[in-house]
């Protein structure tokens, strides 16, 4: 029995510290992918817009300048009133989808009734000891910890159970000691525990280039610059879009001739 229960701990010590590796990669993943999207995909979006915006005033600016060559307009008024509903005519607002729940991440291997007691000990033991409202954990942890309750990660959520439910001796959480079968149980468990785990430190390694993962500084400044790019080619359009409107109006001032 002892040798069980020092087996159990030494898996529960490596859990714990892969466990530590993957809140601290999926930390940096998440700053990383949050400072991508301010700083490079909100300004990409804005150079989208302004571009689709100057192509359409560009082949309106040649419908019209077209027609009024050939006489298709019946007076300056019918003109103006082109020409005002040309720029008048803002393209639809970028439509931001409403976050949908996370979808629920499925471990093949466990049945429905271990990945029941999964969620229950993870609210009886974890929870508590990760809320903000009831403990002193860093928030980068909860935040993880949460987000695996909420999509029912049961990789996660197993191991999150091996870290806060402490030491493994015994007995058992209610108090009462633990037979033979039982310690071989959580000792299996316990190995299952860590074998999926290591596979998802591992993924998340994977998805991360070398250059996050060793130089995210550098990674960062990339972005910045990138960033910039961007912002020289808006002002750029900028200026395409305030000559393409200077067009169209000096065409309705014109008259149709």
């Amino acid at each position: 029995m002892t040798t069980v229960v020092r087996d159990t701990n030494e898996v529960r010590d490596r859990v714990v510290r892969a466990l530590a590796d993957y809140v601290e990669l999926s930390a940096s993943m998440r700053e990383l992918e949050d400072a991508f999207s301010a700083r490079v995909m909100h300004t990409a979006r804005q150079l989208q817009e302004i571009v689709a915006t100057r192509t359409r005033l560009e082949a309106e600016y040649r419908r019209i300048r077209d027609r009024v060559e050939r006489g298709g307009y019946g007076s300056d008024e019918e003109l103006a009133d082109d020409v005002e509903s040309v720029l008048t005519d803002e393209p639809d607002a970028y439509q931001v989808q409403p976050a949908e729940a996370p979808a629920e991440i499925e471990a093949d291997d466990l049945d429905a009734a271990t990945k029941e007691r999964i969620v229950r000990e993870f609210k009886r033991i974890v929870l508590p000891k990760v809320h903000s409202d009831t403990s002193e954990t860093p928030y980068a942890i909860f935040e993880v910890a949460y987000s695996a309750y909420r999509s029912r990660d049961y990789t996660l959520m197993a191991a999150f159970v091996v870290q806060y439910r402490g030491e493994v001796t015994a007995t058992g959480d209610d108090g009462r000691p633990l037979t033979p079968d039982q310690l071989a149980t959580r000792l299996s468990d316990y190995r299952a525990a860590e074998h999926r785990l290591a596979d998802r430190v591992t993924a998340l390694r994977a998805s991360l280039t070398e250059d996050e993962v060793r130089d995210p500084v550098g990674t960062r400044e990339r972005m910045a610059r990138q960033q910039e790019q961007f912002h020289r080619a808006i002002a750029r359009e900028a200026d395409r879009l305030r000559e393409l409107r200077e067009r169209l109006e000096a065409l309705a001032r014109r008259g149709a001739g």
